[in-house]
């Protein structure tokens, strides 16, 4: 609450023309936000900005933002956009969605197995290796796909990412949000029977990070995920369509006037 009343005061400051005094934050904060702060309360956090140089006293009108102010403000409202798309791309409901997922996935995550094996120390080698170990013995007694096990190896791999561009990327696709999708894509590999190939496929891209092969590991996170696209497509016809957009649904808050029935 402290951090959102904050900013929601930088923010008021931002848009004004002229500095502001504590009582004319409260009156526009008011307004707007059920923040629960007195004027007292106001002035205090003015003189906390003040020391950390986000804000700056005019003279006996107020206060107005310094340059760092303003970065901050510009920094949270980016952030504020940012969580706004992820939030709704997590609720994609259509089987075009688990597609774009994939696609979007081959976009970034060969970039990250390529710097995984340039910054390979050995930690995330015997990391893979356990997660590895545990997918191969679960096919052992079952034949699911242990989708859990699947995407802690790829998202261990994405840990390993120092570009903020790349890691931001990494972040969305990766989203325990989109596990939705995930699960969905566990039916095309079960009817396929092609779960175990992931195990394969994945060794082959940890074994490249362990060698610090770059080029290798980059070809071969884009040849298993090219593998995961084409099983989509294949299996994406119109008989099974609905059932995948089905298991999209399955969770979602429902849309205003939408009932469960419609699904």
């Amino acid at each position: 609450m402290e951090e959102r009343s904050t900013d929601a005061i930088l923010e008021v400051l931002a848009g004004a023309p002229e500095p502001l005094g504590a009582r004319q934050i409260l009156q526009a904060l008011s307004g707007s936000l059920e923040l629960g702060i007195s004027e007292a309360t106001v002035a205090r956090r003015l003189r906390l900005l003040d020391r950390r140089g986000l804000t700056v006293a005019a003279g006996t009108k107020g206060r107005m933002l310094t340059p760092s102010g303003r970065h901050h403000v510009a920094s949270v409202l980016r952030g504020r956009v940012t969580a706004t798309r992820i939030l709704r791309g997590t609720e994609v409901r259509t089987s075009e969605g688990l597609t774009q997922l994939l696609r979007a996935r081959r976009a970034v995550e060969p970039e990250a197995a390529r710097e995984a094996a340039l910054a390979e120390d050995g930690s995330t080698s015997e990391a893979l290796t356990l997660l590895i170990e545990r997918h191969r013995r679960h096919y052992t007694g079952t034949d699911d796909v242990p989708r859990d096990i699947a995407l802690s190896f790829h998202r261990r791999v994405a840990r390993c990412t120092r570009n903020p561009i790349v890691k931001a990327m990494l972040d969305v696709v990766l989203d325990p949000a989109l596990d939705r999708l995930e699960a969905a894509l566990d039916v095309v590999l079960v009817s396929h029977r092609s779960g175990e190939v992931a195990v394969t496929e994945h060794q082959v891209i940890a074994d490249a990070i362990a060698a610090g092969d770059a080029d290798a590991a980059e070809q071969a996170m884009r040849a298993h995920l090219d593998r995961l696209l084409d099983e989509a497509d294949r299996f994406l016809t119109e008989e099974t369509t609905p059932i995948v957009e089905r298991l999209l649904t399955w969770g979602l808050p429902r849309s205003k006037g939408e009932s469960y029935a419609d699904h």
